[in-house]
């Protein structure tokens, strides 16, 4: 039976669909939103009573056809998921994963395809809210349900679910998810905005979020399905819990080490010696040993002593609170590198390197509405040695991918104008070894590298990652945590900015509900520690070098005359070729008759720029042109006024004694003066020498 529901969220009106499409599955919704066709589906498997992690899995898809496109891949079909397509996902995924109960171990999975697109609506967004029904109806245990939002802000005024012209030139573009008890999901970036302005945005979120919560939980009153039950809780014997309770101490003694090695060895040697006798005691008890339940008991033992101890305001390496790591930070490591940086807060460390290049560097990425070139982007790498693992690398997996767009997104919104600085610029940060927010390291080196290539950006960079724990009325706000700090806490907090303001901000909450004082806190204690680093890093380099450094590309831009583009390029782009061959350079004309030329040389540059100004000049009589000799046959030089604008000099009418043909040779340039034309209409050339 089909059941069809429609909810009006501002402008826009949403149609939820299920009970025709996608029957074998646990739950299917399908949404419409203008154009847009999206369908959810979610499916459970087979429950492992062995299994101790939760195998959740979100896949967010769009296929081309819904937008009239052929896809571009191999075989023209859509191959893996393109770097849009896996943020969608793993937004999608830290929306819903942390709604699910602490003893469901399921497999599930989570798929979303994105049949018909509309591109004036933010569809992985939007189906958030889909996934989230879907998961109501079925009959998956779930704690949701979740509203799924982008909001921005123009013109002072808040939007939820813009269209593309709402978008463009907002100060503030965020994606928030809502769930019952509070805000659980944060991403997004500003404009330098100040931290009561983020406040404003998450209230406006809140209340717009009521109706879609409301919705849902009226549709799964009437429509849901009972729930699969849960995995029960096994009460374990006083004898062998005395086990792990006589280990304690040892455990409070091994989390006190600072030295992240040193902690983790001790803990392990801790958690072997438990399982040894837990084994034997099983054996003597004739009771069945499960290492997958010890594992799970042991580690919320350590978990419980951790969190107390940071709320006693003992953190693993005796920092303070609100203090961050030590710091250490280079510039211009890698001499052949444009520019290079490498940045060091306690054991995290990123090697960050800036490369520029020219229009044709810039980064094409294709979706179901087509292509787009991107002239700023940045990639994160993290490779297994970073955090000492035997591994070979891969291709960036969804973290890397994450983790890069939201340093890119920090840094983009102090990139300069095209006018201003005509670069494609790239930045890769390397992570050479990590302990906790190596993607607050990338935001850092990444900035630093920008300037030691000269890049003019508009201010600096920094970002710092925050923690959270929080037990009844006993709470610890954590700067600069490291990763055994994220693992135990109850929130994950990314701010990155300005001296001025905020430019990007993530967060993920893994508890119910966030109060507004709770989060200011944490926001102004980022900012202290954002500026602690904005001061380090500055002394490392006071700003953007004056200059490129040697090996980096020139660009010029300049402009012509439309009528003469088809001249420049030449039949079949043989001038443009031409001359970038002879000058070894990128030259790139757009249809306003823009012209950008990229060289690593300024003679190279005046040279273009000379063919090209030439060609776009109107020729007149008295016109004084530098003009390339071509060849030397008596009586006549043979010489280029422009590309593909040829003339001949008469020997009688170059001045000077001697022979001509060893005065001059093939190459040589020489300045002549515009006479006029012949009865034939070829041009008429002198020399103009002094």
């Amino acid at each position: 039976m089909q059941i069809k529901k429609e909810i009006q969220i501002g402008d826009r009106t949403f149609c939820f669909e299920t009970g025709v499409w996608a029957p074998q599955t646990n739950g299917s919704v399908v949404l419409r939103c203008g154009k847009a066709v999206l369908l959810v589906t979610v499916v459970a498997g087979q429950e492992n009573p062995e299994q101790d992690f939760f195998p959740l899995t979100v896949e967010y898809r769009e296929r081309f056809a819904g937008a009239g496109h052929f896809p571009t891949g191999a075989g023209r079909r859509e191959l893996r998921a393109s770097d849009a397509e896996t943020l969608s996902s793993r937004l999608n995924d830290r929306s819903l994963r942390p709604l699910f109960p602490k003893n469901y171990c399921r497999e599930t999975v989570v798929t979303i395809m994105a049949f018909s697109g509309d591109p004036d609506l933010d569809m992985p967004t939007a189906a958030l809210n889909a996934a989230s029904l879907a998961l109501m109806l079925s009959d998956i245990p779930w704690d949701g349900p979740v509203a799924g939002m982008r909001i921005v802000r123009k013109n002072g005024t808040f939007i939820a679910f813009p269209t593309l012209e709402e978008s463009d030139g907002a100060d503030m573009n965020f994606v928030i998810s809502v769930a019952p008890c509070g805000i659980i999901m944060v991403e997004g970036g500003a404009n330098e905005v100040s931290e009561d302005e983020l406040i404003s945005l998450m209230d406006f979120a809140e209340r717009t979020a009521q109706p879609i919560l409301a919705f849902q939980r009226e549709m799964q009153e009437i429509h849901g399905k009972n729930k699969l039950p849960l995995a029960m809780y096994v009460v374990p014997s006083e004898d062998l819990c005395r086990i792990v309770t006589n280990e304690r101490q040892a455990l409070s003694d091994a989390l006190h080490k600072g030295d992240k090695m040193a902690r983790t060895d001790a803990l392990n040697e801790i958690k072997t010696r438990c399982f040894e006798a837990l084994l034997a005691r099983s054996a003597e008890l004739d009771v069945p040993f499960s290492k997958t339940f010890w594992t799970n008991y042991l580690e919320q033992e350590i978990r419980t002593l951790a969190r107390t101890q940071i709320l006693d305001g003992e953190r693993f390496d005796g920092r303070r609170l609100n203090e961050v790591r030590p710091l250490m930070s280079q510039v211009g490591v890698l001499p052949n590198a444009h520019g290079s940086a490498f940045f060091c807060r306690g054991l995290t460390q990123s090697l960050a390197t800036c490369t520029l290049g020219g229009v044709r560097d810039a980064l094409r990425t294709d979706d179901m509405f087509g292509s787009k070139d991107s002239r700023f982007f940045l990639h994160y790498n993290f490779p297994p040695y970073s955090v000492g693992e035997a591994k070979g690398q891969r291709g960036p997996g969804r973290r890397e991918i994450g983790h890069g767009m939201l340093a890119q997104r920090a840094l983009s919104a102090v990139i300069p104008d095209e006018k201003d600085f005509p670069y494609t610029i790239r930045v890769v940060s390397d992570i050479l070894s990590s302990d906790g927010s190596s993607s607050m390291a990338t935001v850092c080196g990444g900035c630093l590298a920008l300037m030691d290539a000269g890049v003019p950006l508009k201010a600096p960079v920094t970002g710092i990652a925050m923690g959270l724990i929080k037990e009844g009325d006993r709470l610890a706000i954590l700067t600069d945590i490291v990763g055994d700090e994220d693992h135990l806490g109850d929130m994950d907090f990314k701010v990155c900015g300005t001296k001025k303001g905020v430019t990007a901000l993530q967060m993920d909450l893994k508890i119910e509900g966030l109060e507004q004082e709770t989060l200011r806190r944490a926001l102004l204690q980022a900012k202290e520690a954002r500026h602690f680093i904005m001061d380090h890093i500055l002394r490392t380099l006071p700003g953007p070098r004056q200059k490129l450094k040697d090996g980096a590309p020139h660009i010029h831009m300049l402009k012509v005359r439309k009528a003469v583009i088809g001249d420049i390029i030449g039949s079949g782009g043989a001038n443009i070729r031409a001359l970038m061959a002879k000058t070894n350079s990128q030259i790139d004309i757009d249809d306003e008759g823009t012209v950008r030329i990229l060289a690593n040389n300024d003679d190279d540059i005046r040279t273009c720029i000379a063919e090209i100004t030439a060609k776009d000049k109107r020729l007149a009589v008295g016109d004084v042109i530098q003009a390339y000799i071509l060849n030397i046959r008596a009586p006549f030089v043979r010489v280029e006024l422009a590309t593909g604008l040829e003339a001949s000099l008469h020997f009688n009418d170059i001045p000077g004694e001697g022979l001509i043909e060893t005065r001059y040779k093939a190459g040589d340039v020489i300045p002549v003066k515009v006479e006029g034309t012949d009865d034939r209409g070829n041009i008429r050339i002198s020399a103009c020498l002094q």
